[in-house]
């Protein structure tokens, strides 16, 4: 009970002694070191062995730092005896990890765990938490937080490796910034001007001749700089996929851009640099053209998909591929009435310099150039349902502002890459769902007018078909282009007005109006006539005499017996050919020719 009783006072003793605030005023008198790089020491720090020997707490400790630390989660703290250790013995520190949960010393850099503790929250990403790192002459590692009694973590290293270097990172996502050298808690409050605080120098990290060129041809200089007033920049563009929007009417076109350019002042002497014959630089080391679309939906630079290095070798010749996607407006429409979905457009994409006050003059790279070879392989090419031919050419800034004296172009001037565009759509697939119920339904109405006329069957058909084509209209109407009337449509009208229209002559003719219309005398007149019939196939007339007697003019032979036929087969055996028939007939005939010969030709104009 005794012990239980001390312990219980001690923690509270270190509750009333860990009341700790890291200030504004402590802060700044520390340095600062901000990680966004991720789990990766970058930069290390050589410790001075003067200030140390006189900020420390104790005449025991050999080395001693205190610092605070602004992060989520996950701050790395390295202490080793080498800048840049590889396999080297360390000392890692981690704070926070495991999503601020766990604090751990390692012996090795990420393994050989000594001492973990849980430590849920240690860390804030609003708030600096202040710590310190103590390592005595006899081994003993402590790390904790400032103001409390007892440390986090310890550790009796029996071989304790001399701290000379130490380094911070974080985690990949994480941001940290840690506040490094700070002066002793004891005289962070008074802030006396005397006071003694580490002054760790960062160490300039092990370069290769690349690195050491980079170094000496970037300093000093300004990225946003061209390096001449007017800069020549040969610029190629190869198209990897192509899309039309016929209801927005935009198109958009993945393309791969490869662009060479000169900057004199940043070429280098093989000899003085070990012979290194190229660079590779990311976008904004180095100064690079920029290129927009003019005629795109929105005012943007041209981005990269995946951003490239730019490659310059020692006479200065800059060279930069990318991959991107342009989306253009193009309104192709001479007339309303369009071949969809065999149709075809004809676009033009305009790109031009992003910076106005920038003199770029262009030059065509060539398809079978070999810059544009170079990077064959790595475009992403992407086949799709149209057919693409594109010709490029360049128009001058003169010639431009000639074109367009309407805008403001005085400020503008630079050349402009026009590439033409002709897409056809591949409509194999659209012609079978498309033509094929069309061409059916016209064979059969065709046929139609070779069957019986005036059958209530082919009423019924008519109706059917309309049925059907109205149903498919209905439906299309999500597939075709609303601002516009594809010739399909016109197809499909006007098989429907002639459906109609043979519905409606078939019934009228059933009707008792129809059989008047018939027998009137200008009909029998048409009728009778024997051009008329000759013209129509019909069958010839039959004279019928007309007797005033019985048998006149007939005498029976002696062998002959006159018989009596059946009523019921006489009548079976009557053909009817009344004057209803003959012009359902002919109009069936007169029907066929005109639809024949008018989907023929429109279907012809269509193709």
């Amino acid at each position: 009970m005794k012990w239980l009783f001390v312990l219980c006072l001690l923690l509270l003793c270190g509750e009333a002694l860990s009341n700790f605030t890291f200030t504004y005023d402590m802060a700044m008198r520390c340095k600062e070191y901000l990680c966004q790089h991720g789990y990766s020491y970058k930069t290390y720090f050589r410790t001075d062995a003067v200030d140390r020997k006189q900020a420390k707490t104790d005449s025991s400790v050999v080395f001693e730092m205190h610092l605070a630390i602004l992060a989520a989660s996950n701050g790395h703290i390295l202490l080793s005896s080498v800048p840049s250790p590889s396999s080297d013995p360390v000392y890692e520190i981690v704070i926070g990890g495991g999503a601020n949960k766990f604090t751990e010393l390692r012996r090795n850099l990420r393994r050989n765990a000594k001492a973990s503790a849980k430590t849920l929250g240690v860390l804030s990403p609003v708030e600096f938490r202040a710590f310190y790192i103590r390592i005595s002459e006899d081994g003993l590692i402590e790390f904790g937080k400032e103001g409390d009694p007892l440390p986090i973590l310890t550790y009796m290293d029996l071989d304790p490796i001399p701290v000379k270097y130490f380094s911070f990172a974080a985690w990949n996502g994480v941001e940290a910034k840690f506040l490094y050298d700070c002066p002793l808690p004891s005289s962070n409050a008074s802030g006396d001007a005397n006071e003694v605080t580490p002054n760790s120098v960062p160490v300039d990290p092990k370069l290769s001749n690349s690195d050491k060129l980079k170094r000496t041809l970037l300093m000093g200089r300004d990225p946003a700089i061209p390096p001449s007033p007017e800069v020549a920049v040969s610029l190629g563009v190869r198209i990897n996929s192509i899309s039309y929007d016929a209801f927005e009417s935009k198109l958009t076109t993945g393309v791969s851009v490869v662009m060479n350019w000169t900057d004199e002042s940043m070429a280098w002497d093989l000899n003085k640099f070990n012979n290194v014959t190229s660079l590779n630089f990311r976008q904004g080391q180095i100064w690079s053209p920029a290129f927009y679309t003019f005629n795109s939906d929105s005012v943007n630079m041209l981005d990269a998909k995946n951003p490239e290095l730019i490659t310059m070798i020692n006479t200065g010749v800059a060279t930069y591929h990318m991959q991107t996607t342009i989306n253009t407006w193009c309104f192709d429409y001479v007339t309303t009435i369009t071949k969809w979905p065999r149709d075809e457009y004809h676009c033009a994409i305009v790109i031009e310099p992003w910076q106005v006050h920038e003199k770029i003059s262009l030059k065509r790279l060539d398809q079978t150039s070999s810059a544009m070879k170079a990077f064959e392989q790595l475009d992403e090419v992407i086949q799709n349902v149209w057919e693409t031919s594109s010709s490029q050419y360049i128009v001058s800034a003169t010639s431009w502002n000639q074109m367009y004296a309407s805008d403001d172009n005085s400020t503008h001037q630079s050349d402009r890459l026009v590439i033409k565009v002709g897409i056809k759509r591949r409509a194999t697939a659209y012609n079978i769902v498309f033509y094929t119920p069309l061409l059916v339904l016209v064979t059969f109405v065709l046929m139609s007018f070779w069957t019986e006329p005036l059958n209530l069957n082919r009423v019924w058909f008519y109706a059917s078909c309309t049925i059907i084509i109205c149903m498919g209209l209905c439906y299309i109407d999500y597939l075709v282009p609303c601002h516009t009337v594809p010739t399909i449509l016109i197809l499909y009208t006007t098989v429907l007005g002639g459906v109609l229209f043979a519905l409606l002559m078939q019934v009228a003719l059933m009707t008792s109006l129809g059989e008047r219309f018939c027998r009137t005398i200008v009909m029998q007149n048409v009728l009778t006539a024997q051009w008329f019939r000759s013209l129509f196939c019909l069958p010839p007339l039959k004279d019928c005499r007309v007797y005033d007697a019985i048998n006149e003019g007939y005498l029976p032979q002696e062998d002959e017996i006159p018989t009596t036929r059946n009523v019921e087969q006489m009548e079976k055996e009557e053909v009817p050919n009344s004057e209803q028939r003959e012009i359902a007939e002919v109009f069936d005939k007169t029907m066929f020719t005109i639809y024949s010969v008018a989907f023929a030709v429109m279907l012809g104009l269509h193709f």
